[in-house]
């Protein structure tokens, strides 16, 4: 059998018989060697079988890797792909005239009523508690729906105040209810989300998130699922229908404010005590943007929305705006990070941009309570017994108001009203000049803000007494 000169890189077969300087086909210098033609050819099959074998294996690499970068980009920026369980309903708190139907009437939490809102002047009725009421009533058709201390949620006659039913709960709630068709929905202190037939007081449904939901915050209904935040830091969906939960997503630390709502993209925007603002798909549960705030972030100073921008305040004093539309994606933060160190160190010239930052303005005192958004202005309390009025567009101030008694709770505007929850009852403020119009006098603090439905503001104090106050008899 003759020999032939091989390739032991290729496999390649000559049968010259002088030996050659190199391969012919791969061009190889050092791997030519002298062997049987039956040998020489069992080498070039498995050298053949190796390379396709490589070729297949870089060929399926390749499209495992193309196909989890498509998938991720559809998923990440088209919220493309498997997404939790859709809501069952479509149903949302009442928005139409002569309602307040959840905690800051708005799903975008404007606390804006455009009801206009005489002196109060007469008590039309009250009603009294053996507890301190924390959180605002909600007002639909002829009922008043409130929760108490004392472990009850109940509804008024809202004409007489006379109570027409009580459910007891067993649960410390200071959770403003939300009512949405036929259920008004409030959660518990210990975490217990709850649904009743608004008409009868009757149980429809319960959810134990198994944490502890915190003080002032109140379910926000909207679109068939209820949004609300707990203490695991987590900020849950549930089917307003059924109770059951859609998808949960994790911050970083304890949710201490009510949750807002944009129909716009369909999002929801919740404050956390990481310092960060989160906007997320509500279809989805999953994060668009994660907006750091700095060490001044308030965990109860909850997010208000108007148009492309949200509006929170911070215990830094300063009441920002930020364009919620922006995406973060995944490697912003040890970008951003290390662009921050090289500006620190001198490298760069310029600090890197806040993605998302539209203003931020020092209103001069903590702002613990979310923001009011009415007559193109966000209205901020501060601790530091002031109220200010700034421009929604630039952050400029309008007007500071100085009161003579702490402010106690997140402002609300009914008409050209700004209403402000104090230690001693509720002041009126005139919306575009910050004019103190009148004061509402009670025995206890608020801290659930005043609403206004119809010519009625209704007033829960710490007293143990909400009252329906009007300017008339």
């Amino acid at each position: 059998m003759e020999d032939v000169w091989t390739c032991r890189l290729c496999g390649h077969i000559d049968p010259a018989e002088e030996k050659l300087s190199r391969c012919p086909s791969c061009g190889n210098y050092m791997g030519l060697v002298r062997l049987p033609r039956d040998e020489a050819e069992r080498m070039a099959q498995r050298r053949q079988r190796r390379r396709l074998l490589r070729r297949v294996i870089t060929l399926g690499a390749a499209v495992i890797l193309v196909g989890g970068v498509t998938f991720w980009l559809l998923r990440f920026f088209l919220e493309w792909g498997p997404n939790p369980p859709r809501a069952t309903t479509h149903i949302s708190a009442s928005l139409e005239s002569n309602t307040w139907a959840q905690s800051r009437r708005t799903p975008q939490n404007t606390g804006f009523t455009p009801e206009f809102l005489p002196e109060p002047r007469h008590i039309r009725w009250t009603y009294r508690t053996s507890k301190a009421l924390h959180a605002s009533p909600a007002v639909l058709d002829n009922h008043v729906y409130l929760t108490t201390e004392d472990g009850r949620t109940l509804a008024l006659d809202r004409e007489t105040g006379d109570e027409l039913w009580v459910y007891v709960s067993g649960s410390l709630s200071a959770s403003a209810p939300a009512v949405a068709e036929e259920l008004v929905i409030f959660s518990t202190r210990p975490g217990r989300v709850i649904a009743l037939d608004r008409h009868r007081g009757e149980l429809r449904w319960q959810t134990d998130l198994r944490h502890p939901i915190m003080a002032l915050i109140s379910p926000l209904v909207v679109q068939g699922s209820v949004y609300i935040g707990a203490a695991d830091g987590k900020l849950y969906a549930l089917d307003a229908a059924t109770g059951r939960q859609r998808w949960a997503f994790a911050t970083k630390n304890w949710i201490l404010s009510t949750a807002a709502y944009t129909a716009t993209d369909d999002r929801v925007i919740v404050a956390s005590k990481d310092m960060l603002v989160y906007v997320v798909g509500a279809k989805t549960g999953r994060q668009r943007l994660a907006y750091p705030t700095g060490w001044g972030l308030h965990g109860g100073a909850g997010v208000a929305i108007q148009g492309e921008r949200a509006y929170f305040g911070s215990s830094g004093g300063r009441v920002s705006a930020m364009a919620w539309r922006n995406i973060t994606y995944p490697w912003e933060k040890p970008l951003r990070l290390w662009r921050g160190r090289l500006y620190m160190w001198g490298v760069l010239k310029n600090a890197p941009e806040q993605k998302g930052r539209v203003w931020s303005a020092k209103v001069g005192g903590e702002v613990v309570h979310p923001p009011a958004i009415a007559h193109q202005s966000v209205y901020a309390v501060t601790v530091e017994r002031g109220v200010a009025s700034l421009e929604v567009d630039t952050g400029a101030i309008r007007w500071q108001t100085e009161l003579d008694v702490d402010a106690t709770a997140a402002p609300t505007v009914a008409g050209s009203t700004v209403l402000i929850g104090t230690e001693t009852g509720v002041i009126g403020l005139d919306a575009h000049s910050g004019q103190r119009l009148w004061a509402f006098p009670t025995h206890g603090k608020i801290t659930g803000s005043p609403i206004v439905v119809g010519d009625t503001m209704y007033v829960a104090s710490h007293d143990g007494v909400l009252y329906a106050v009007t300017s008339s008899e």
